[in-house]
């Protein structure tokens, strides 16, 4: 397992460093200067995070990329309703207000990743390996792993199990011995959109 690089230094002490969130994206807010709202955008819109910490500002950008992203009100302007004593994440009372908040916007995202049951009925069974393994190339197994690396932490096992499914399958189909980058490349548009 890689260290990945913290995107977000100024931020290790909890939710990075304690709890071992990934950070995509931090962006402080300073008096008396306007924040870079286009760089904001253009991030979550490249990067969908996981989870977001924000301002209503950063929910509308979440909204115009039409990310699945859990929302955490965390500045202003926002909501000025948070009366919690712990809010905003002071002290243990404000750890314990954040754990809260950060495990309901989980459950969130599961509900969104978890195929209803509806769908889940639909969905095409696993490939059996009757026929065996089918090897991957080094390229193809590379643009698997970048494919699945930019996918939020609670998605990749999902997504990786879908996008391997469906090169095999589509590599079978085609009377293939090897996934190739191309066999991926022609299936990961439609598999990671869903």
């Amino acid at each position: 397992h890689r260290r990945e690089r913290n995107p977000c230094p100024r931020y290790p002490p909890f939710p990075v460093g304690r709890v071992g969130m990934p950070c995509t994206l931090a962006v402080s807010r300073k008096a008396g200067e306007k924040p870079d709202n286009d760089h904001v955008r253009t991030s979550i819109a490249a990067n969908p995070p996981l989870v977001m910490f924000g301002s209503i500002n950063e929910r509308i950008y979440l909204a115009e990329a039409r990310a699945s992203t859990a929302y955490i009100p965390a500045s202003f302007p926002g909501a000025a309703v948070r009366r919690h004593t712990g809010t905003p994440f002071m002290g243990y009372s404000g750890a314990v207000w954040l754990v809260q908040e950060v495990c309901n916007a989980l459950f969130d995202m599961l509900f969104h990743v978890i195929p209803l049951a509806g769908r889940l009925d639909a969905v095409e069974p696993t490939p059996a390996r009757a026929s065996g393994e089918i090897a991957w190339d080094a390229e193809a197994q590379a643009a698997f792993e970048a494919a699945i690396a930019a996918k939020p932490v609670l998605t990749r096992i999902s997504a990786a199990k879908a996008l391997r499914d469906a090169a095999e399958t589509e590599a079978r189909r085609t009377e293939r011995e090897t996934v190739d980058a191309a066999t991926l490349g022609s299936v990961r548009e439609k598999i990671l959109q869903e």
